[in-house]
């Protein structure tokens, strides 16, 4: 008997596309193609609007006009766009691709073809339609006000920029994955956010006495020199090459222009060498049995519990702290506020907030941090621990506690980890008052309920399974990811409009007063849905069983 021929590359294409479009949206029986499609359309939506505006903003006759502000812009966006994909995967803590490694092991796809096939589908994405199309409007913009002397030469530089994008996200991905599955990755993650911190020290600070030049005598009176120096500098490094390219294709230089494309030829292919390695380092680590637990000897933490609510709180308590995933999203915050001031970025809050800067900033930080933590595990409270969740439907003990010690510890770690950005903005930066600290800290409770509200529901009709040991994680379907953003953003609410009010005059006791009678609200309406939540547990309990258990 002949061996069945293995399916092309095509074919592997079409294959992985359908599978990422089943899970990512969670498709089962019943469940209509129709929706699923509508929910990708709206989800890439935004990026239509950005779009047109960049379309629009280098069309404006003070850009067009200019020979530098162009050019400037197209750089500025490719720098920007390349920044945003590379670290996506440590922002999002996106550890969702690698479902597709483990599924594809046993199937006769070889580790390289895995790697372009799911690079080239990650181009096709809704983040990826979102995250390029301002620097798509802007490219089109471009290109209608000047005649680019080989037009095909603009696609293929679109394209090429396009694939060292994804190359390299392939890098971060692959590495963050790699980085979850070591032995030791919260030692890893702890000593690299540390070596972070101590070589930004080193770096000075981006000038920005500019705005203030800004600020008295308008953009007249900015330097075009620093614009001029910033363009060339952005376009000197392999994402301009892109700008640089179309720049020099209006300027009637195709030699160059194909220079710039073999050089971004060079660095994907550079990226995607890299990511081939740690795709191969994946893999063989996969195919252990995973990093064992420490003994824990004498020491155990259950033997001081005196009810069962106690040990399912400490249970919870000891997933969460031991969650790879936990642990890279507790890091992401500091990190953000790392940046921000190696790039000067308070100063130009500053600029534009007055003294309600260091509220937004503070405040914006603890609620990234409280999101990352609460929506990530509430939104699927009983997907990271499928097989305990069995557990608990076989034990002598009601559902409706196991839910709340759920939602309490969310809660705890979520508010743990705003007080800790607090304290880091106001040791790190040295800015922000008293006032500051308690508006952040009020809008964290404010946000809280809503996110758990909306988390228990979202876990009820959309669960998905989920390993801790990242042998294979189900992605969060898309509406359900839709529906998280959207409750988030309600609970965001409150503290966003004290802000407004507050102006650039900064926050007053008054404006927390505002938001903790808001965080009052939303905790009577977390406590009028709970009910609810616990019953609709109790019917759903076979479903949410089969979908975090299923193989």
């Amino acid at each position: 008997m002949s061996r069945p021929a293995v399916p092309g590359f095509l074919r592997h294409l079409w294959l992985l596309w359908g599978l990422r479009f089943d899970i990512g949206l969670n498709r089962g029986p019943g469940k209509s193609r129709l929706f699923a499609v509508a929910a990708f359309v709206a989800s890439s939506a935004p990026g239509v609007v950005l779009g047109l505006f960049f379309f629009a903003l280098m069309r404006l006759r003070p850009v067009a006009e200019s020979n530098v502000w162009p050019f400037f812009i197209l750089n500025l966006l490719c720098f920007v766009t390349f920044s945003v994909w590379v670290t996506w995967p440590l922002l999002s803590a996106g550890v969702d691709d690698h479902s597709e490694l483990s599924r594809y092991a046993a199937f006769p796809i070889s580790p390289w073809r895995l790697l372009i096939a799911s690079t080239v589908a990650s181009l096709f994405e809704p983040r990826a339609l979102v995250f390029y199309a301002p620097l798509t409007g802007a490219a089109l913009g471009y290109a209608s006000m000047y005649r680019m002397a080989m037009p095909w030469l603009a696609v293929v530089l679109y394209g090429l920029f396009a694939m060292l994008c994804a190359a390299w996200s392939r890098v971060a991905l692959y590495a963050v994955i790699n980085v979850l599955r070591a032995k030791r990755s919260a030692e890893i993650m702890g000593g690299g956010m540390l070596a972070f911190l101590v070589g930004a020290s080193f770096i000075p600070p981006i000038d920005t006495s500019w705005l203030t030049a800004v600020g008295e005598a308008g953009v007249a009176a900015l330097d075009m020199t620093l614009i001029i120096q910033a363009a060339v500098a952005l376009g000197n490094v392999p994402p301009g090459f892109f700008g640089d390219g179309l720049g020099q294709l209006a300027w009637g230089r195709p030699r160059v222009a194909m220079m710039e494309a073999a050089g971004l030829f060079f660095f994907a292919a550079m990226g995607m060498a890299v990511a081939y390695a740690l795709l191969l380092r994946f893999h063989r680590q996969a195919g252990r049995g995973g990093p064992r637990e420490k003994d824990a000897g004498d020491s155990n933490p259950f033997a001081r519990t005196r009810t069962r609510f106690s040990t399912l709180v400490t249970r919870e308590a000891l997933d969460l702290w031991r969650n790879p995933r936990a642990r890279l999203l507790a890091s992401v915050p500091f990190i953000l506020a790392i940046l921000l001031k190696l790039l000067s970025g308070r100063d130009l809050f500053v600029f534009i907030l007055g003294k309600s800067a260091d509220a937004w900033l503070m405040g914006g930080l603890c609620i990234y941090g409280a999101v990352v933590i609460a929506s990530t595990f509430s939104q699927n409270t009983f997907g990271y621990d499928g097989q305990g969740f069995a557990v608990f439907l076989a034990a002598p003990m009601e559902l409706a506690d196991v839910l709340r010690a759920k939602n309490g510890v969310q809660a705890a770690g979520a508010l743990g980890m705003a007080a800790l950005v607090a304290l880091f903005y106001r040791a790190y930066f040295g800015f922000g008052t008293g006032v500051d600290v308690a508006c952040a800290m009020v809008a964290v409770v404010a946000l809280l309920p809503v996110l758990l509200a909306a988390g228990n529901f979202l876990s009820l009709y959309f669960p998905v399974k989920f390993h801790a040991s990242l042998k294979r994680r189900d992605r969060v379907p898309l509406t359900a990811s839709m529906l998280g953003i959207l409750a988030a953003s309600a609970g965001c609410m409150p503290f966003g409009q004290a802000l407004r009010l507050a102006g650039k005059d900064g926050p007053t006791w008054q404006t927390v007063a505002m938001v903790a009678l808001a965080a009052v609200l939303n905790v009577a309406l977390y406590r009028g849905l709970l009910p609810l939540a616990l019953r609709l547990l109790e019917q759903r309990r076979e479903v949410v069983l089969r979908a975090v258990t299923r193989e």
